[in-house]
């Protein structure tokens, strides 16, 4: 059977009698040391997405008024240069007799566009009515990186110290196939999870009635007992 855990969960839920699943796994189901780890790692995980989710965020912040400024007038002097072009290009089609002067037809037919003149009081005004001061880029590209380092150090943890390498499933040429898929923890503990609240009775996770003090220490510190319930079928012994 292919390690996923939906899959588990529907082959134990299927039978009435427990289902072997747990032949499927290469990890100690037994005495379970590995939880601890799961249990950092889950912890780990679930901040490393909070912090993306931060980076996502800060990259949001409304522009700063004066960078917003900067941007607005170089757009405006771009558009004035722009303008000009335009004159240069249609006197070198008049010079060369291939092209018309001027007049109202083009002026009203927009191909012409006047010019944006506008004073710094015009722009103090306009600015002095955005509703935010806004956030400058360096203090959001600060506040990224911190997220980013963050992010680093946790993922080095969790390659360093949180996946032995029973943790994994490998292909073919001998890497690890990526989480959450090749992780075995994830999807024993995400089988579980799914089987737990439809017994009346803490079980493992071939829906038999636990029996071992490990496997019991296991199910309450995943939370299973804490889970409610869906249903309440009796185990199989």
């Amino acid at each position: 059977m292919e390690l996923k855990s939906d899959a588990i969960a529907s082959t134990v839920l299927g039978s009435s009698g427990g289902a072997r699943v747990k032949r499927y796994f290469d990890i100690d189901t037994f005495n379970f040391l590995w939880i601890d780890l799961f249990l950092r790692d889950e912890i780990l995980r679930k901040k490393i997405q909070t912090w993306r989710d931060d980076i996502q965020n800060i990259q949001k912040s409304p522009i700063h008024k004066d960078e917003l400024r900067a941007f607005f007038q170089s757009a405006i002097s771009s558009i004035n240069n722009e303008r000009l072009s335009w004159f240069v290009e249609m006197l070198k089609a008049v010079q060369a007799r291939s092209g018309a002067m001027i007049n109202d037809y083009i002026v009203k037919s927009n191909t012409y566009f006047p010019g944006l003149e506008l004073s710094n009081k015009d722009i103090d005004s306009i600015f002095s009515q955005l509703p935010e001061e806004g956030v400058r880029q360096a203090d959001i590209d600060s506040k990224i990186q911190q997220m980013q380092k963050k992010i680093k150090n946790a993922e080095d943890v969790i390659a360093s110290e949180l996946s032995p390498h029973d943790r994994w499933k490998y292909e073919d040429n001998g890497n690890p196939i990526p989480y959450p898929q090749g992780c075995q923890w994830t999807q024993y503990v995400n089988a579980w999870r799914k089987i737990a609240p439809r017994f009346e009775v803490p079980v493992s996770v071939e829906g038999l009635a636990i029996k071992n003090d490990s496997e019991q220490s296991a199910y309450i510190a995943l939370g299973l007992n804490s889970i409610r319930k869906v249903s309440f079928r009796k185990p199989a012994q």
